[in-house]
């Protein structure tokens, strides 16, 4: 039996080397956007990151980034990442290796079920989503390490009985709970397991837990939530938490009450990201495309093969995985992150553990037909399986491999290369963007005199979007940047284009319009007024209008605004269309209140017809057929190709 336990011990030490192998190889060799960056930072730092906070993974992070010899902090972070991958990979062998054997009759079958619990490793290794966060520093690699020792444990007590192994799956459990928090998702199939394994004849000493191991089981579940204090404990000396805008403007990104500790480690911030039912129903072809598209019709027929082996030979552990895996799934539907195909690596890992089975039970199976015969085709059943990661291997190395992938770093370096005033403030739209040049002011100290900043980097209005983000930095009386053009954000501010950067002045509509008016659109919004270069007409000439619109009320939809010139018999001489405010503020982000400066710019054609001329506008969405907001209305006409409003 010891040799038994250490040949396996062995084969899952060589998964887990071979697949950190790969991960090194392909493995992000430092400064990275988003979450990454900010987890790069937060690490290194002792702080903690967005909700939920993460405090497992940053915990054992800093002291990995602080111990390791070798490499930046940002490298260390992303070797972090692998490593757990790997010991995920390492430890799914364990599982599927146990899980088979309590599956099948004898494990001298023409192919032993050594064989296919390396192919759910590296089914596992290889598959897409799983090596993509496996080279960057993200939570998910951990996340999966925790739920194979979750898994595993509850396997070996079922298997065994051993109360000690059922306090390390609910210390797993606690301490994944301090990680990730869709391990929750996972309760209900833990608990119909530990009860289908106590009314089993093998499971019968369940019932007869004594007090003291309920309390040692509840200890190691609930005890490891106290990492959550880390939390409180380190917010105020976190440097990133604190960001000084202005003199009286100090934005701080944890609110240090019991409510606002409560909102941050469950992450109500999210609570918007979930979907209505109706939305979630949508989604169930996609999502399960998306399934395929990872495990590959081969690889979803044999997982099938292996549901259909464990409902007849281990029901209880088909109930585990099964359930586990479809409440997981459904809870994917409803939520509407950006990251979401990572939340669906330990679908994958279930599904790599089904597909060993599947090809036990197609050997098992084969060797029914004889002895000779079944051998042979119980190993080229498995031979063929190995194709599988095999192809996934292939297919997917020059696409995931981010051994080359510095852009992050020298995106930031070029942008702090420009002449940048003292006390500036750096503005994005996007907060991945911005991650980076966190991690070099708070690790490295560049430019420590500057601020970066992003919308939503607080909740409320005054950050809400890319335009109220400028706003509130406008408001500190500092220079204000653009780390990038964003085209648009005209219609609100006066920009200049300084080398790579945009810098932020006066508000685009910062005086009266040269022709005051007062036309109203469905209650909705109202031109106030507009703005004519040059105010006559020549053939062939350009003209420049800027309209001056005031929303009188949020507007739900992102409207297209257009001019047309037309002559005395209303044929046009000129037009111009375009949405105004770009992506990045367009109507359905315009405030009640707040005047914006529409500039439309025409050419006019060859023959500008009879006079007078008139100036067509109005805001459509939508085509075919357009739906126009309220009536297109003529705002001016030309005499003797001189402009005179009504």
């Amino acid at each position: 039996m010891r040799r038994e336990r250490f040949l396996d011990l062995l084969l899952a030490a060589a998964a887990a080397t071979l697949a950190f192998m790969l991960y090194s190889r392909t493995l992000a060799p430092g400064l990275l956007p988003g979450d990454s960056g900010e987890f790069q930072f937060a690490a290194w730092l002792g702080g903690f990151a967005h909700p939920t906070g993460y405090p497992l993974y940053l915990l054992t992070g800093r002291l990995w980034t602080h111990l390791l010899p070798f490499g930046d902090p940002a490298w260390r972070m992303n070797l972090f990442s692998a490593v757990w991958a790997a010991l995920a990979v390492g430890g799914l062998y364990l599982l599927a290796r146990q899980a088979l054997l309590a599956t099948a009759r004898s494990d001298r079958g023409p192919v032993s079920s050594r064989l296919p619990a390396l192919l759910a490793a590296a089914l596992l290794a290889v598959n897409p989503s799983f090596w993509s966060q496996a080279i960057i520093a993200e939570v998910y690699t951990l996340h999966a390490a925790l739920l194979v020792a979750i898994l595993l444990a509850l396997v070996l007590w079922a298997a065994a009985g051993s109360q000690r192994r059922l306090v390390w799956a609910t210390l797993a459990f606690g301490l994944s709970l301090t990680h990730h928090r869709t391990t929750i998702l996972w309760l209900p199939a833990i608990m119909l397991f530990a009860w289908l394994v106590a009314h089993s004849a093998q499971g019968a000493g369940l019932t007869t837990i004594r007090p003291r191991q309920v309390l040692a089981l509840a200890l190691s579940a609930f005890l490891p939530l106290l990492l959550y204090l880390y939390i409180p404990l380190t917010a105020g000396r976190t440097p990133y938490l604190h960001v000084q805008v202005g003199p009286d403007q100090i934005l701080e990104l944890y609110t240090p009450t019991v409510a606002g500790f409560f909102d941050y480690v469950t992450g109500r911030a999210f609570e918007s990201e979930f979907r209505t039912v109706a939305a979630a129903a949508g989604r169930l072809l996609p999502e399960a495309q998306r399934l395929a598209a990872e495990l590959t019709w081969p690889g979803v027929a044999l997982g099938w093969v292996g549901l259909v082996w464990l409902a007849w030979r281990n029901r209880p552990l088909l109930v585990l995985t099964g359930l586990g895996f479809l409440i997981s799934f459904v809870f994917n539907l409803f939520y509407g992150i950006g990251d979401i195909a990572a939340y669906y690596i330990p679908l994958y890992l279930v599904w790599a553990l089904w597909s060993a089975a599947g090809v036990a039970g197609l050997s098992a199976l084969a060797a029914r037909r004889g002895r000779s015969s079944g051998r042979a085709i119980g190993l080229a059943v498995c031979l063929l399986a190995w194709l599988l990661p095999v192809y996934l291997l292939r297919h997917n190395y020059a696409q995931l491999d981010q051994s080359r992938n510095i852009q992050a770093r020298t995106t930031w370096e070029a942008i702090l290369a420009q002449e940048i005033p003292p006390a500036a403030i750096l503005v994005t739209n996007d907060r991945d963007e911005m991650m980076p040049f966190w991690y070099m002011r708070y690790v490295e100290g560049t430019r420590p005199d500057l601020t970066g900043l992003f919308p939503l980097i607080r909740p409320g209005p005054d950050w809400a979007d890319v335009v109220a983000t400028i706003e509130s930095a406008r408001r500190s009386g500092r220079p204000v940047f653009l780390i990038k053009p964003m085209p648009g954000l005209e219609v609100k501010f006066r920009l200049e284009q300084v080398g790579a950067l945009v810098r932020v002045h006066d508000l685009a509509a910062s005086r009266e319009p040269d022709r005051p008016s007062e036309v109203l659109f469905a209650d909705a919004i109202r031109l106030i007024g507009y703005d004519l270069q040059p105010t006559t007409l020549t053939a062939g000439g350009d003209v420049t209008i800027t309209l001056y619109w005031q929303p009188l009320r949020p507007l739900k939809t992102d409207y297209t605004t257009f001019v047309q010139i037309l002559d005395a018999g209303d044929n046009k001489t000129g037009q111009s269309d375009h949405r105004p405010g770009g992506v990045y503020y367009p109507t359905s982000l315009w405030k009640p209140g707040e005047t914006l400066a529409d500039t439309h710019h025409l050419t006019l054609a060859a023959d500008l017809g009879r006079p007078p001329h008139t100036i067509l506008i109005g805001l459509y969405t939508g085509g075919p057929p357009l739906k126009h907001l309220g009536t297109p209305q003529r705002i001016g006409k030309i005499e003797k190709r001189v402009l005179f409003t009504k």
